[in-house]
């Protein structure tokens, strides 16, 4: 079956091509990706295709092998570590430095879209709680005035969780609520020091999250 692609944005769309196989299971880690196959598929010469390889192969998604091919990264614990300990750091700074643009109406969404997370994990539907729960640390994130750090960490957290589509655990994502409910509190405080301290030294935690995170990735 060949997929017609569009010519604007075309290296985008082959981006986001990859990615869904990645997120799908088309492409798991530790796979090659077959160059000739996929450009059949979607009907595009290599330049776009390889274009949109060195997109991934910087947000660490692939590896590409001179003249070997290109290959589908897998994650380790020690990538997990520096993500969360990165991840940790950035979110923390985000809530210091733009405490005075919290609104209260941020502070409602907050709430809302943690109680969505509480019912998407109630109704076992961890294809939306995924996307619930980037859209509830983007409420404060997005109030920063630097669009890198956005741009930095949201290949991070897709790289954390696509391919684990089938591996959620509700203990740890209703704790995860629970952490979210402490840093809403110490929103509403008016204390965004433990707010911030929330989410880099718990929340973002590796060593707090260590036994769940090795039990997520199936990891010793």
């Amino acid at each position: 079956m060949t997929h017609r692609l569009n010519i604007l944005s075309l290296r985008e769309q082959v981006y986001e091509y990859l990615r869904n196989e990645m997120t799908t299971g088309g492409l798991v880690p530790g796979s090659t990706i077959n160059l000739n196959r996929i450009a059949e598929q979607l009907g595009i010469s290599k330049t776009p295709l390889r274009d949109a390889l060195i997109h991934l192969e910087l947000e660490g998604f692939v590896t590409i092998l001179p003249r070997r091919g290109v290959m589908v990264n897998a994650l380790t614990l020690e990538d997990v570590k520096h993500a969360y300990g990165s991840i940790g750091i950035i979110e923390a700074a985000i809530v210091q430095d733009n405490f005075d643009k919290i609104k209260p109406a941020h502070i409602l969404r907050l709430e809302r879209l943690n109680q969505q997370m509480r019912e998407n994990i109630k109704s076992d539907n961890f294809s939306n709680l995924f996307k619930t729960n980037l859209a509830f640390h983007d409420v404060v994130n997005t109030l920063s005035d630097n669009p890198l750090l956005g741009k930095f960490m949201s290949p991070i957290k897709h790289r954390l969780y696509d391919f684990q589509g089938q591996s959620y655990i509700p203990e740890w994502e209703l704790r995860n609520c629970d952490e979210h409910d402490r840093y809403i509190t110490f929103l509403k405080q008016d204390n965004p020091a433990e707010a911030a301290r929330v989410f880099k030294d718990v929340h973002w935690s590796y060593e707090v999250q260590e036994a769940f995170i090795k039990q997520f990735y199936a990891m010793s």
